[in-house]
């Protein structure tokens, strides 16, 4: 596992290609106007492909253009980029590979644990400018420049999908389809009034990454499109957000106009001090210190009102950060494993059957042993009095975590099952069961796996080791979602790998098999857990029924 993690990779569809030339395809990494990009296996190793949509390969003239600028990228230097490595550039498909950058991109990481701070921007502003050095120096304009194309990676930040955005350019500012070229968050004024990009563009984009990076948001972003449009052509945003140093660069990369913004060259020079800086070294000296994302300061000392947080044997862990990392959830075997986890080779049809039941709880009791804050049905944490169990977090306690009281002795292979309700959430909320195999109470020592479910009806399973989370899954629609499903997860513990499975009903979700796990050397335990994002605007409450530990047959 890297210390970044790995972006989610989405199963191969019936419709999806098993292999192109000499790549042999393991998942879906997105999709986008132009095509889908999979995750693939090469010759030298994995890449990202990406494969052109069949009705842009007939168009004689988008052909060419593809060719023209795949033939420009080829030349961009490495440095702070996903090189490209090769091409079918005639008949059908068409295809481009590139190198894999084993990180997931800053609109991630900013949508799941808010800003990066301090030295991670300037990191970052720093990486982006050098990036734009290569793509400018090669005659090539990025032209779509925002979060989402800026990965990270443990040797800093790369940027992608350059130049290749313009075979979709039919002249000024659109598409071919006629949809607007770029992303009106990210776009520079220029291109708002019909002017052809050029560099200064990217700049311009490049300052709005900037301070997205720092605040967690485009300076000009906006509920709408043509809002967007007006505030980039019109507005001139507060930078007080924005660190001093780089205040004054990210200023003069905003400017209206196109002739006063700097070049890439003249930015590094102004976040380095040095007039002449060697990008190879600038590229090759480049790093980011992720380890605090998304772990609000005071999680481990206090919830910043003077209370501190529950006790450590309470719950699996306290402050977290969140990393991605890849599983092909769902999808048939792909043979590729990615950072410690593999993806099984084909799901059950259903939940196993279970010999044994180790431990029920109805909640028609209140006195059965599981925490009870505060009673009721609109309690903090406790029995509801009519047959139900419930948690509410928020700001001020954004992970909240019962244990099953559970006396008697547990296999290392169960199934864990509970009916869970989520009446108030954010798209960001979630609630669900955990796997614990945490060799003592100390934070450090934490390691479990959390399975759970968003209101909207989307499931993930997720890893903690210490103060790291790692996304195992990507989000994973339950079809028919209903509030007050039972949620299933498997949790079997071998030698030198952990099992684990998700079912929401009879519906099969994930099936994987994690091989990191070293420390996961404590008496297996399990309970509930539910989640509020620190960025989110509402507060996440659930009501959680017939909550049962099997032991499999």
């Amino acid at each position: 596992m890297t210390a970044y993690g790995i972006p989610p990779v989405a199963g191969l569809g019936p419709g999806d290609p098993a292999q192109l030339g000499p790549y042999r395809l393991a998942g879906r990494l997105g999709m986008g106007g132009m095509g889908t990009v999979y995750l693939a296996e090469g010759p030298q190793g994995p890449v990202a492909l990406k494969m052109i949509n069949p009705n842009l390969a007939r168009d004689r003239e988008f052909v060419m253009r593809f060719q023209r600028e795949v033939a420009a990228a080829r030349k961009v230097r490495r440095f702070c980029t996903a090189p490209v490595l090769d091409a079918r550039l005639e008949g059908e498909p068409l295809w481009l590979v590139t190198e894999y950058v084993a990180g997931p991109d800053l609109s991630r990481v900013l949508r799941n644990g808010g800003p990066l701070a301090g030295s991670n921007v300037e990191a970052l502003a720093v990486g982006v400018a050098t990036a734009l050095s290569a793509i400018h120096g090669a005659g090539v304009v990025h032209r779509d420049l925002k979060p989402a194309n800026v990965l990270l990676s443990p040797l800093g930040p790369r940027v992608i999908d350059f130049g290749i955005a313009r075979a979709l350019d039919a002249g000024i500012g659109q598409t071919a389809t006629g949809r607007l070229l770029g992303t009106p968050e990210y776009m520079a004024p220029e291109l708002v009034s019909g002017h052809k990009a050029g560099p200064p563009a990217d700049i311009f984009a490049w300052g709005c990454v900037v301070v997205a990076a720092a605040t967690g948001r485009s300076p000009f972003a906006s509920k709408t499109v043509p809002e967007a449009l007006y505030r980039v052509s019109h507005d001139t945003p507060s930078l007080d957000a924005i660190d001093p140093a780089l205040r004054g660069p990210v200023e003069a990369a905003l400017s209206k106009d196109p002739a006063a913004r700097p070049t890439a060259d003249q930015l590094i020079a102004a976040l380095t001090g040095r007039s002449h800086a060697d990008t190879a070294d600038l590229a090759g000296g480049l790093r980011l210190d992720l380890s605090s994302v998304g772990t609000p300061p005071t999680s481990l000392a206090g919830n910043g009102q003077g209370t501190p947080p529950p006790a450590a044997k309470d719950r699996p862990a306290g402050g977290r950060r969140r990393l991605l990392l890849a599983a092909a959830a769902g999808a048939t075997a792909v043979g590729l494993a990615v950072g410690g986890v593999a993806l099984a080779r084909s799901l059950p049809s259903g939940p196993p059957p279970a010999s044994e039941v180790v431990y029920r709880e109805a909640f028609g009791k209140d006195d059965s042993g599981w925490r009870d804050d505060s009673s009721g049905v609109t309690g903090g944490r406790g029995y509801t009095g009519d047959g139900r169990y419930t948690m509410l977090s928020d700001s001020s306690e954004r992970d909240k975590w019962a244990p099953a009281p559970v006396n008697a002795e547990v296999p290392d292979e169960v199934l864990v099952s509970a009916k869970i309700n989520i009446t108030e959430a954010d798209t960001s909320g979630w609630a669900g069961l955990y796997c614990e195999y945490s060799a003592s109470d100390k934070p450090e020592s934490y390691f479990y796996y959390t399975f759970y479910v968003r209101k909207e009806g989307q499931a993930r399973i997720a890893k903690t080791t210490g103060a790291l989370v790692t996304d195992l899954t990507p989000d994973i629609q339950v079809p028919g979602y209903k509030q007050g499903t039972e949620l299933r997860a498997l949790c079997s513990r071998g030698e030198g790998q952990i099992r684990l499975s998700l079912w929401a009903g009879e519906t099969r979700l994930a099936d994987l098999t994690d091989t990191d796990v070293a420390r996961a050397t404590g008496r297996p335990k399990f309970g509930l857990g539910i989640s509020h994002s620190e960025f989110g605007d509402t507060s996440t409450r659930a009501y959680f029924d017939d909550f049962v530990i099997s032991r499999l047959s």
